[in-house]
């Protein structure tokens, strides 16, 4: 039996950072301009109902670990291959995360830096958490949501200090007339549809009563967080500026100014960025990795840890040539032919066949 444990706490810290996660540099929906507060409104009321979805698999079937999920709803062997390819899919994801950041670093810290130093730096960070486990990650995960949140409110308090705030620019608040939901498969899956990774480390938390009832403000927070970012950037920038920007909120932070002594925020605040990017990719990569040690037993996690890492590595060079290429797949095709198939198709699959195999059962039983 399976020793691990994660308190409330930390399991309310993980997930606030695993939203949080590339969103805060990436996942803002500004393309809806002075709209963009709807759309991440309707995201996040989205990721309420996800987080009671995923939660009510598990509840309902004892709090089963995800590999033993699988195999109560798809039996032994289908069990085991999709157990296969939602560790795929987790590490591709987690590795997707990684490309983000890589080129977050190596546009705001060190321009022109070579991807493959930012990316070994990056993996053996990973690799190490990995080493460490789920509970190091999360006793970990409290201090880092703590130094965030600080770093967030300094960003909120000073942009108005500074005087840059321009409320006009958030105007009109709502414009039902130009709100467009092209996007609406991306509006759904990511940051909150992500959130099929946690099938993996709810059943690790050590009060699952208690985190069913007040787990979901976490998703609340991380929507309110998004929320205010989203208008705090148009504020500052203008809405039809700031969704030129491939990192705009870092571009608005560089405009923050106060008394002439509060400057370059810009840099603390990246740091924030690379705090939730390195507990959204950490536990991806844990995710992966439990699947691939339960589907191969025989290998030692160490040795699995190494191999993932190396591949992973490896991957960062061919996931895509440049930003524009990686944007486009992560936005446009990932959704679509992943996202959806992982994060809500093969879920609702598992909640019917688990649903009926009870009912067999006690009708059985009877």
């Amino acid at each position: 039996m399976n020793t691990t444990k994660i308190s409330i706490t930390q399991a309310f810290t993980l997930l606030t950072l695993f939203l949080l996660g590339s969103s805060v540099v990436l996942g803002l929906n500004l393309e809806a301009e002075e709209n963009a507060w709807v759309i991440n409104t309707g995201a996040s009321l989205f990721g309420i109902f996800l987080f009671f979805f995923y939660t009510y698999i598990l509840q309902r079937n004892g709090w089963p670990e995800f590999h033993q999920l699988l195999e109560i709803a798809f039996g032994k062997l289908l069990g085991k291959i999709s157990l296969l390819l939602y560790s795929f899919y987790f590490l591709y994801i987690g590795t997707r995360v990684m490309k983000d950041f890589i080129y977050f670093v190596s546009h705001i810290f060190f321009y022109n830096a070579d991807h493959g130093i930012i990316s070994f730096v990056f993996i053996c960070l990973i690799g190490y958490a990995a080493t460490l486990g789920l509970e190091a990650v999360a006793r970990t995960s409290e201090l880092l949501f703590a130094i965030s949140l600080f770093l967030i409110i300094l960003i909120i308090l000073f942009s108005f200090l500074s005087g840059i705030i321009m409320v006009e620019n958030i105007r009109p608040f709502i414009d039902l007339e130009v709100i467009q939901l092209t996007n609406w498969i991306k509006y759904i899956t990511f940051p909150y549809g992500e959130m099929v990774v946690f099938l993996v480390i709810f059943p690790f938390i050590n009060d699952r009563k208690k985190w069913m009832k007040r787990g979901w403000i976490s998703v609340v927070l991380c929507g309110l967080i998004l929320i205010s970012i989203t208008e705090i950037i148009i504020a500052i920038l203008g809405a039809k500026v700031s969704s030129l920007y491939t990192f705009p909120l870092v571009k608005a932070i560089e405009m923050i100014e106060f008394l002439g002594v509060i400057q370059h925020l810009e840099l603390l605040t990246a740091f924030s960025f690379i705090i939730v990017g390195f507990v959204k990719m950490s536990i991806f990569f844990i995710a992966g990795i439990k699947g691939v040690s339960y589907t191969f037993p025989f290998l030692q996690e160490k040795f699995i840890i190494f191999l993932i890492a190396l591949s992973v590595y490896i991957a960062t060079f061919y996931i895509a040539e440049d930003m524009p290429e990686h944007l486009y797949i992560g936005l446009k095709i990932v959704p679509v032919y992943l996202h959806i198939p992982f994060q809500f198709i093969i879920p609702l699959i598992i909640l019917a066949l688990t649903a009926i195999k009870s009912k067999s059962n006690r009708f059985l039983g009877s």
